[in-house]
């Protein structure tokens, strides 16, 4: 069995029900069965078969689930461009995954229209749809004009059904292979474990670009129905109130701003039964302040592109008794979901002892079948037996659940101390003052990196740096106390949200207010 099939009952079974809402309006499952046909046979006629690769670039519209389930249904590779992606990293993309026809919405063409030209002479089919795209092709004019059926090939579960590519913060983005078993796996035990049903109304708003538009499409699972939109804070809560919405996905950057908005006004979210967040670390804080504000469930999950998404979840039972009895359980992200193992190691790949830290090691049938175009990076990821090797650090303790310590690239080595930003992030978090943190090192001349933070205030707070600097003094470890904080009015982020700490780390390097000094009581402060 494959997604596809899912595509085919959903028509069959839930025909006039509402498959997907966007902003434009909305398809019944019949719907996005027969346009997703069109799609394919228009992908197919120009030239495109299993294995080949179709790329799409646009925001959340119900014309990047029509895609996918065109790519699902044909064996054709699906590839998404970030529509915040560089011009560069949108080539990268597009030359990387060899993609020979590409969907473009209008409102994302900008940044290659320089390009256009050279893309068709590479021999690659632009599709535009929306508005004002400018583009050699029209779907909609595509789609109105052919009415052939697709052939649909067989299908081997090793076959690669997507390239997800990654954010590209530590350079240009790397594909990352799933297969259609990968993503079969991954569909139907995220579903299980988010308890899904066919009542739900689901609302999506994260970036689909990557791996993410499995988790956009998730509905072919139990036929519900999901709207889609990018976030806004204030059309977020509308759109919760219109449409009923009883299951929302965020990452936390998006989670505190619904927390701040609910607070700051009367705003309706009685439908909401469910927030599934996850990507990036929650702090205690903000978690203890959703529930107190949203009274809905919680679901954390974690994994990792290279592991086709979660594959560990804290449940809303973990959440509660965290809430209650065990506040420590707020910093973990739960226990290992049905379909996967989770393992902790050293640096030479031996498992650690119960609440030691190492770095986190993934086995499951959703885990990569390696990165494009890159041999030694797969390899170095990839080590036998299906186990993944991930660049997050943690610690599982002798119940299974698992506390993420943080990217080993975060890591910072201060005076020959190993400091992890996200315990000096938290120990920030608890001021009442704190909005977001950010803890980076930077170079010092003396420590060779020293701990820096930028720091967001909640609107109509106040503090210093020096006070901030104080609170931490009581909470973390002397050699983990910032030795600088910068009061800014928002943090950077990236490409899906999240915090983006290199640029976190220029913007304080350039600032020109590090405090660097080798004075004899600044060492010994060490």
């Amino acid at each position: 069995m494959f997604l596809r099939d899912f595509i085919r009952r959903c028509a069959a079974i839930f025909s006039d029900d509402t498959a997907y809402i966007d902003l434009y309006g909305r398809r019944t499952w019949r719907q996005m069965d027969e346009r997703s046909d069109r799609i394919a046979a228009i992908m197919q006629s120009f030239g495109l078969r299993k294995g080949q690769v179709s790329a799409i670039l646009s925001h959340n519209r119900i014309e990047v689930a029509e895609h996918w389930f065109a790519c699902l249904k044909t064996g054709i590779t699906r590839a998404g461009i970030n529509w915040r992606y560089s011009t560069q990293e949108m080539l990268h993309t597009i030359r990387d995954s060899d993609a020979r026809v590409i969907l473009i919405e209008g409102s994302c063409a900008a940044p290659l229209k320089g390009h256009i030209e050279e893309l068709a002479a590479e021999g690659r089919i632009l599709i535009g749809f929306g508005t004002d795209h400018g583009l050699p092709h029209d779907l909609e004019w595509l789609i109105a004009t052919n009415d052939s059926r697709p052939h649909i090939p067989d299908l081997a579960p090793e076959e690669i059904a997507m390239i997800g590519y990654t954010s590209g913060t530590t350079g240009n983005p790397k594909g990352v292979l799933l297969s259609q078993h990968n993503l079969f796996i991954a569909a139907v035990f995220n579903s299980m474990v988010n308890r899904y049903t066919h009542e739900d109304e689901r609302l999506y708003v994260t970036n689909p670009a990557g791996i993410n538009v499995y988790s956009m499409c998730m509905n072919i699972i139990t036929g519900m129905t999901t709207v889609l939109d990018d976030y806004n804070t204030q059309r977020f809560l509308d759109l919760v109130q219109e449409h009923r919405v009883t299951t929302v996905t965020l990452v936390p950057t998006m989670l505190r701003r619904i927390v701040d908005a609910v607070r700051a006004g009367n705003v309706d979210l009685s439908s909401l039964k469910q927030v599934c967040y996850g990507t990036m670390p929650a702090t205690p804080t903000l978690i203890r302040e959703a529930y107190s504000t949203l009274g809905c469930t919680f679901l954390d999950r974690y994994g990792v592109s290279e592991s086709a998404g979660a594959v560990a979840a804290l449940d809303d039972a973990g959440h509660r008794r965290a809430l209650q009895q065990e506040p420590e359980l707020l910093l973990s992200v739960g226990k290992a979901m049905p379909h996967a193992e989770i393992s902790i190691r050293d640096d030479d790949g031996r498992p650690v002892a119960a609440g030691e830290l190492g770095t986190v090691w993934i086995r499951s049938d959703t885990v990569m079948r390696g990165y494009l175009n890159l041999p030694a990076e797969s390899l170095e990821a990839l080590r036998g037996d299906g186990w993944l090797r991930t660049g997050d650090l943690g610690r599982m303790d002798e119940r299974g659940y698992v506390f993420l310590g943080d990217r080993r690239k975060h890591m910072i080595v201060s005076g020959g101390f190993n400091v992890y930003p996200i315990v000096v992030e938290n120990a920030l978090a608890e001021h009442p003052a704190v909005r977001e943190a950010a803890v980076v090192g930077v170079p010092h001349p003396e420590w060779g990196e020293a701990i820096v933070a930028a720091v967001s205030l909640f609107p109509g707070r106040e503090a210093s740096s020096e006070e901030l600097i104080a609170h931490c003094r009581q909470r973390v470890s002397k050699f983990a106390v910032p030795k600088h904080i910068e009061i800014v009015p928002s943090l950077p982020r990236g490409s899906t949200d999240k915090l983006n700490k290199r640029e976190v780390q220029r913007l304080l390097v350039e600032s020109g207010k590090l405090p660097w000094n080798t004075r004899r009581d600044d060492r010994e402060s060490h």
